[in-house]
């Protein structure tokens, strides 16, 4: 039988939540082409972050941009860059364009408050 450990507490509907979850498909082989004008980024996070993580799930590499014009770096599936950690620091837009394979971007983020 269920318990109640902790009674009148319930889910948080008030206030900003300072957690993300995304996941993308790249499919475009330019920064911004998969948005209608061509220059809007695959994901934004919309508060500071402590911790950002790229995973790359399924096969192939991408290229990814914080500004949408400069590639900031590259992950590939089977090597270490296929999983990146960012601690402190300000991620808010970020921008996909493949490289090669069917790669999926799986993005985590938290934030203090």
């Amino acid at each position: 039988m269920p318990t109640n450990n902790f009674p009148n507490i319930g889910f948080t509907t008030n206030g900003r939540d300072y957690n993300f979850f995304q996941k993308i498909t790249v499919t475009a082989a330019s920064f911004g082409a998969n948005s209608v004008s061509s220059q809007q980024p695959d994901a934004i996070i919309t508060f500071p972050t402590a911790v950002v993580t790229f995973q790359l799930e399924g096969s192939g590499s991408v290229q990814y941009s914080f500004n949408g014009l400069t590639i900031a770096g590259d992950m590939t599936s089977g090597l270490s860059s296929a999983n990146l950690v960012f601690e402190n620091r300000v991620v808010s837009k970020i921008w996909f364009q493949l490289v090669s394979g069917s790669p999926i971007i799986r993005i985590e983020a938290w934030g203090t408050r």
